[in-house]
């Protein structure tokens, strides 16, 4: 592989993506969907023996002849990008196909796995719980969803909390028992024409009639009283609580298999969030898809220079001049355009790439300070703050560009002032060499007047959702108003950010909020 394009050799580029263990066909696509390559076992061990030649196959499954819209639809979303994922009834067998996209030297084309799923006929009932599996509630419900195509319904990926505590105290069996006194609660609320079956563990798959998501909340809270009076386990009781993914038909998926998948999604965010249910969203499925890509082709764009820098001004409103500039990184991906921060720095904070995409902000934005001539201020997270050689990262950043110490402002968010054990020395060390420090999004989250003294603080911005909200409640903007000789009497200086409308400009600058930024005066833009 050069500079990130595969070597056109058919054999070789194929010995690159093994099969493994796992009986399949491995497929090079063209962008049209075309075969250029195929290799793995015989295809006419996977599809009806009536096609023998793996060209022949392809021919059947791709083009529009086939009307096979679901792996046309696959192959499309595989060139734009996105792992692609589907289960397909193909000559008469059921086939999981995988599809992603490569470059080669030929162009984009797409990559596929195609695996023969089993003849074994799946258990229908589960042992434990008495109800249907998974596969025969999925099965029901999509002869249920083609003999009623207008009704609507939602999709529940259920989890029962709670059930571990009893599994450690008592063992597997009596949870199994616990397990089968659970479901029994939950199956008997359920309407006619309505299922659950079990995933396994303690998730299920429930299938319900939807009216409104407010309907829907009142169900899903209804099923959860069920278990306001505890679980009684031998001599002991439980508490135990449900919590919910959903997904509607068919505003979030037409089959029960892309509801299913959603509803897991959503109940991944339930989780997150401590609530007992959610709804699902694309911006979750984007959340969820970046985590296929993100972390391997930062990795790639950092080495390949792909991230850059905009900037965006800070003006005093007294004077109408530009008095600094805040560094806001972008993404330029060769084939997804240009990707904004919350795309992709949630990834990669989870997946720890984090520091090294700090530090490379910090390098980059203190070069180019001094270029424009104007002081910078760079966001930096807690887990970068925290890495054992910051301080001596930052002094060799400040040396190699030349930028004075107190024309480097690092931007702060909230969870960096949560924990003052790990943060507070740091953050002294930084200050003690001249370079400043700014609370960030002051105003939402757990924001607390406690850091404001606790810290070595010198800024303080004003999150735009809490400008709006002084724009529209009084409190709030004396709120505003309050902090202005707070701030002063503790010399931090205060900043507004987002601002957006000509009113905000003035009314932040009467209660004497002098430095702003935000698109009313410009947007962000890259150094040039």
């Amino acid at each position: 592989m050069t500079n990130g394009t595969w070597n056109w050799d058919p054999n070789s580029f194929l010995d690159d993506f093994p099969i493994e263990d796992t009986p399949g066909v491995k497929l090079l696509l063209s962008s049209a969907g075309v075969l250029i390559a195929g290799r793995g076992e015989s295809i006419n061990k996977v599809l009806n023996s009536d096609q023998h030649s793996l060209g022949e196959c392809i021919n059947t499954l791709f083009p529009e002849t086939t009307g096979n819209s679901g792996l046309q639809e696959a192959h499309a979303k595989a060139m734009e990008g996105d792992l692609q994922s589907c289960r397909l009834r193909v000559g008469g067998r059921d086939i999981a196909w995988e599809l992603t996209s490569v470059n080669t030297k030929r162009g984009r084309e797409v990559l596929a796995l195609a695996i023969a799923l089993t003849d074994i006929q799946p258990q229908k009932m589960d042992p434990t719980t008495g109800i249907p599996t998974r596969r025969v509630v999925i099965a029901q419900a999509e002869e249920t969803f083609n003999r009623n195509p207008n009704a609507q319904w939602a999709v529940l990926r259920l989890k029962i909390v709670g059930m571990r505590r009893i599994n450690q105290a008592l063992g597997q069996d009596m949870g199994d028992h616990a397990l089968y006194q659970a479901v029994g609660r939950i199956a008997r609320s359920l309407a006619e024409g309505e299922c659950v079956g079990r995933v396994g563990g303690n998730e299920f798959i429930l299938i319900i009639h939807y009216i409104s998501d407010d309907h829907t909340v009142e169900r899903m809270q209804a099923m959860d009283r069920l278990f306001d009076d505890p679980l009684k386990v031998g001599v002991l009781h439980f508490m135990l609580r449900l919590n919910a993914g959903i997904a509607r038909s068919p505003e979030d998926g037409s089959t029960v298999r892309d509801l299913e998948r959603r509803a897991t999604i959503a109940l991944e965010r339930t989780r997150r969030s401590g609530s007992n249910c959610s709804f699902f969203s694309l911006t979750l499925e984007d959340h969820v898809l970046a985590y296929s890509w993100v972390p391997a082709e930062a990795q790639r764009a950092l080495r390949e220079c792909e991230f850059q820098l905009y900037y965006q001004p800070v003006v005093d409103t007294r004077t109408g001049e530009t008095v600094s500039m805040e560094a806001l990184i972008r993404w330029q991906h060769p084939w997804r355009k240009l990707i904004l921060p919350g795309h992709f720095i949630p990834v990669i904070e989870e997946m720890q790439l984090i520091v090294s995409l700090d530090l490379w902000v910090l390098e980059r934005a203190s070069h180019e300070a001094m270029s424009m001539g104007k002081p910078v201020a760079v966001n930096i997270t807690a887990n970068t703050i925290a890495a054992p050689d910051f301080l001596e990262k930052l002094d060799q950043v400040l040396i190699r560009s030349g930028l004075p110490p107190s024309w480097l402002t690092l931007e702060l968010t909230e969870r960096v002032f949560s924990s003052p054990e790990l943060m507070l020395e740091p953050l002294k060390a930084v200050h003690e060499r001249g370079v400043q420090i700014a609370a960030d999004d002051f105003g939402v989250g757990y924001s607390s007047l406690s850091y404001l003294w606790q810290y070595p603080l010198d800024k303080l911005k004003l999150d735009g959702s809490f400008i709006r909200a002084a724009a529209l409640d009084l409190r709030a903007k004396n709120l505003v108003t309050g902090l202005v000789p707070l701030t002063s009497t503790l010399g931090i200086t205060l900043i507004a950010e987002c601002v957006e409308t000509k009113d905000e400009r003035i009314w932040l600058h009467e209660a004497g909020v002098f430095l702003q930024q935000g698109y009313y005066f410009a947007r962000p833009a890259p150094f040039s």
